[in-house]
């Protein structure tokens, strides 16, 4: 839609840009122009009395130098530059005679003339270098420019996340309308690199530069504050320009846009960062350069995450901290804050030492709110007062669009550690793991009643134990809330991640969410976490989706019924992921299979009423809470039971021999058995099992031929237990214990799927004992045929099957 006469007014004077993410729009409830440019100028000094006046007067002898290069007379600010740099690096005096035909180049950034492409960062650094230069004192600075990209050169004053950014705009692009031109576009992504590559920033200041026009940017987490365009030709805009480059070569880092609470030491090689906590005290803890997490993008709450350690020396990094922008309401105090940092220390006085037998519970080291220079760290201490008074494009969660609210800086560091789910190379570990958080969202239930409303594949970490057990646990309760609280009850509204929220929250139903909206959000992820690689995004997106009329359609048809769960797990699921898809059966039917609010097909009663089994499953919520909790216990509970049955089968002894396992490669060496006791057999026929299942069939085939050419007419010979043995697949990491230790052992190596060996102690088999078989594979029912275990006559005869 082509921007109104009115649009591209109000882009001429001060106003403000709203962003969201990548996104971003001119809203109408713009401030007055001359209140934003007063703010701005107020902003755009140190705080310092005495470095405030330094930097006034460093301006004015800006404003001089520009005029000097403006008019052609680069002599001035030449000489300038030459005193600057003799006092820092000792530069002879002949280069002030050198300076001034070099900055005849940035004589037409101060003029109304088209800039080139390929001159515009010749004469922007030159001209920038100028003005920097002309502060006489001050910290020195240094200007780097990119490449032009799309008619837009971007540039940097400084280092680091106090740096100045700029945008230069020629071939076409225009600052006066920078929304309509898209130089705005332009400004985003420059914010966002710089935050990227320091992540310690709060805000920046941005420089908006045209052939003869130049305007001041500043850049928060919701907003960018632009102030009016000036031309350099008159006084008004030399003077917004120097004082510009006198904000960056005066002010304290913390009004440039650095933390002061998070420092780098390059004598140890980490970041350095304070973190506090609810008793005003604060604990410092040492990270690595990089975090692990990051937003993709600076606007917003601007979340990262970092490995600590709780010493300089310290190798482990056993904890995680977490900071972020949170939107909270104006006037709360840090007690009344119910945040993510609020609702685990709720949590972990609940709680206690309480624990999961298949979760881990994230537990609470410190956490509060940053400050700086005594005063809580928020935009209202970035924009002042003032100009974080105007209303934002959105409110907290739960608050009326009336409600003032504004970003606070909150740090929390927790722990243990946990892993991604991708990044587990078993699919029964992932599933483990999903089930095992679940369990421990169970438990946070029954203890705090806190819903966690934002279940995703992001927010599921696998912990794995020092006996080698994999454990799901749950973070980022961001979005936590108590299940009677008046923002989940009354205005719920959309919250969590959008291809994993339940029907009723990406509907926006006006009904309270319930923990049946947690569980239906696990059985999304479980769903998207068995698709097929190449059909993932396609499932996600769909699941996301919600159609004109506001219903989300896919979503009610996938889990409708039982056979249109199965329809899409045949277009999208991957036939490998049995745990997966087990589990997800199991949960469909605790979660839509209620008699009385069964699926999610909406009803027409007599007298024209519309019942919808989503609205319906509030009043159930309590039930299907513990159908959901008893089908993963159940799961667990049938997932050990084969592991126990899997561990009970282990290969017969050979004497030294050597063998090649069917189907995975692998090469196992078993020792000789002792004499006491018999080994345990499998009493399986020889049948190649595949080595996802974690036994490989052996079959002696020279035994069974030459038994064979001894007698012809016994066509269907029954197998003996020297016909058929087992070699253990050895996985990333080793399966449990076994019940019976004996004194035999067996060490495979060479695996297919990992490096790693292990010695399995082979459990002895007491005659008489019936044997419980749990064949794996379901695809393999009609090739097994389940037998007694052998008898043992005589140490000479041995009877068969």
């Amino acid at each position: 839609m082509e921007p109104t006469a009115q649009d591209l007014e109000v882009e001429r004077g001060a106003f403000r840009v709203d962003v969201c993410g990548h996104q971003f729009s001119v809203p109408t409830d713009q401030a007055e122009a001359a209140d934003v440019e007063q703010f701005l100028a107020r902003q755009l000094q140190p705080a310092n009395a005495r470095l405030r006046a330094q930097a006034a007067a460093a301006a004015e002898a800006g404003v001089a130098a520009i005029g000097a290069l403006a008019h052609g007379q680069p002599t001035q600010p030449a000489a300038a530059m030459a005193r600057l740099r003799r006092t820092r690096r000792r530069v002879s005096t002949a280069l002030e005679a050198a300076e001034a035909p070099r900055l005849n180049e940035a004589a037409p950034m101060f003029e109304e003339e088209e800039w080139g492409p390929a001159a515009a960062g010749g004469i922007v650094r030159v001209g920038m270098e100028a003005v920097v230069g002309a502060m006489r004192s001050g910290r020195a600075l240094g200007v780097e420019c990119s490449d032009v990209v799309d008619g837009v050169l971007s540039f940097q004053v400084g280092a680091g996340s106090s740096a100045v950014l700029g945008v230069a705009a020629c071939a076409g692009a225009d600052v006066e309308t920078p929304f309509a031109s898209g130089v705005m576009e332009s400004v985003v992504a420059a914010k966002n690199r710089h935050a990227r590559r320091n992540p310690d920033v709060r805000h920046s200041w941005v420089v908006l530069l045209a052939p003869g026009r130049v305007r001041v940017c500043l850049a928060e987490f919701d907003a960018m504050h632009v102030s009016a365009v000036q031309k350099t030709t008159d006084r008004a805009g030399r003077a917004l320009l120097a004082a510009v480059a006198a904000h960056a070569a005066f002010s304290e880092p913390w009004r440039l846009g650095s933390d002061p609470s998070m420092q780098w030491r390059p004598d140890i090689d980490r970041w350095e960062i304070e973190c506090p906590d609810s008793d005003g005290a604060s604990r410092v803890v040492y990270a690595r350069r990089d975090p692990v997490f990051a937003a993709d993008s600076f606007f917003g709450r601007f979340t990262r995450c970092f490995l600590v350690a709780l010493g300089t020396d310290d190798e482990k990094f056993d904890y995680v901290l977490k900071d972020s922008w949170q939107l909270v309401g104006t006037g709360l105090a840090d007690g009344e804050l119910r945040d993510e940092v609020g609702v685990m220390r709720g949590m972990h006085a609940a709680l206690g030492a309480a624990e999961c037998d298949a979760g881990v519970l994230q537990r609470l080291l410190c956490g509060g709110t940053v400050r700086v220079g005594g005063a809580p760290d928020s935009t209202r201490l970035v924009l002042g007062a003032e100009l974080d008074a105007y209303a934002r494009w959105t409110v907290a969660h739960g608050a009326k669009r009336s409600t003032p609210t504004h970003r606070l800086h909150r740090r929390m560091v927790s722990g243990p550690v946990g892993v991604a789910l991708h990044e587990l190379r078993s699919e029964r570990d992932a599933v483990a793991a999903v089930a095992g958080a679940m369990l421990t969202y169970a438990v946070i239930l029954e203890r705090t009643g806190v819903l966690h409303r934002d279940i995703s594949l992001g927010n599921v970490l696998a912990v794995r134990g020092a006996d080698g057990a994999v454990r799901g646990m749950l973070i980022d309760f961001d979005h936590a809330v108590p299940a009677d609280d008046e923002r989940n009850v009354k205005r719920p509204g959309h919250v969590g991640t959008a291809p994993f929220m339940s029907t009723a929250n990406l509907e926006g139903l006006d009904v309270a969410r319930t923990p049946a909206d947690d569980w239906e959000a696990a059985l999304a992820l479980l769903l998207c976490l068995a698709a097929r690689p190449s059909h993932r995004d396609a499932l996600c997106a769909r699941l996301a989706s919600v159609g004109p009329t506001g219903v989300a359609e896919f979503r009610r048809d996938v889990f409708a019924s039982r056979r249109s769960l199965d329809a899409a797990i045949d277009a999208f699921a991957d036939p490998a992921c049995a745990h997966a898809l087990r589990l997800i059966r199991a949960l469909h039917r605790a979660i839509f299979a209620h008699p009385s609010c069964a699926g999610t097909a909406r009803r027409m009663l007599r007298g024209s009423r519309l019942v919808d089994p989503i609205v319906r499953r509030v009043q159930y919520a309590a039930v299907i809470h513990e159908r959901c909790v008893a089908a993963v216990n159940e799961y667990l509970a049938s997932t050990q039971s084969e592991a126990l049955a899997a561990m009970m089968v282990l290969p017969k002894p050979q004497h030294s021999s050597s063998f090649s396992s069917l189907g995975s490669g692998s090469t196992a060496t078993i020792q000789p058995p002792s004499k006491a006791g018999y080994p345990l057999q499998h009493p399986l026929l020889a049948v190649a099992f595949p080595a996802a299942n974690g036994l490989s069939v052996l079959r002696n085939k020279r035994k069974a031929q030459r038994d064979v050419e001894a007698s012809p007419r016994v066509k269907r010979r029954k197998m003996t237990h020297d016909d058929v043995g087992f070699a253990p697949i050895n996985f990333a990491h080793p399966p449990p214990p076994p019940l019976d230790s004996g004194a035999d052992s067996s060490t495979v190596v060479g695996d297919t799927h990992s490096s790693v060996s292990y010695t399995t102690a082979v459990p002895r088999y007491v005659p008489g004992t019936p044997l419980a078989l749990v064949p794996r594979s379901p695809a393999n029912f009609d090739a097994l045929r389940v037998v007694e275990p052998p008898v043992v006559s005589s140490p000479k005869r041995r009877k068969l099957f």
